[in-house]
């Protein structure tokens, strides 16, 4: 259904999808539906001269848990409009596609996701080839990762051996700083 055919207490859906926000759906009732509002725009009409069109809008004020919300200047002769991060209609099957097509996305960049660390690793590797500062820094990055690593195995083998001596009942000295 349109937003030229919605009446008093049709119902009505917002998603909003911010980047980087959990997606949220509001679902509320049409309160009140302005007359069509005449908006103006200039438009280049291909083999004929410019023109200025004029396209009907509507301004509905939805209730939403109880709380009246204005959504002014929606095309009257779409199902679906969206404002920046945000959706309206009227129409349960077209939120319904649009609750799709966000899932189907969101899949997609997920399944692309081994592609991009692939990318990623790849860009790094010529990188190196056409950086040797690059290249350096990434190999002292290891290289640091490395010995941590190292020193980190080094003090549990430690704490391991400090262990055993206990259990065995030999005298072991007081060390300051025992690694956890």
């Amino acid at each position: 259904m349109d937003f030229g055919n919605l009446g008093n207490g049709s119902p009505f859906y917002i998603l909003t999808q911010s980047k980087g926000q959990k997606p949220t759906l509001e679902v509320g009732t049409v309160k009140e539906k302005a007359s069509l509002l005449p908006q103006y725009q200039l438009q280049a009409v291909p083999g004929a001269m410019n023109g200025i069109t004029q396209q009907q809008n509507v301004r509905v004020v939805v209730t939403i848990n109880g709380t009246d919300r204005t959504i002014p200047d929606i095309p009257a002769n779409v199902e679906i409009a969206q404002k920046g991060d945000v959706f309206y209609t009227g129409s349960q099957q077209a939120i319904i596609q649009a609750i799709d097509k966000m899932i189907q996305v969101s899949k997609g960049e997920i399944e692309r996701e081994p592609y991009n660390h692939m990318v990623i690793e790849a860009g790094k590797e010529m990188m190196g080839i056409v950086n040797p500062q690059y290249a350096a820094s990434v190999q002292q990055e290891k290289s640091i990762r490395d010995l941590q690593a190292r020193q980190d195995e080094q003090g549990k083998m430690l704490k391991n051996i400090y262990s055993l001596l206990q259990q065995m009942g030999g005298s072991v000295p007081k060390v300051q700083n025992p690694q956890t």
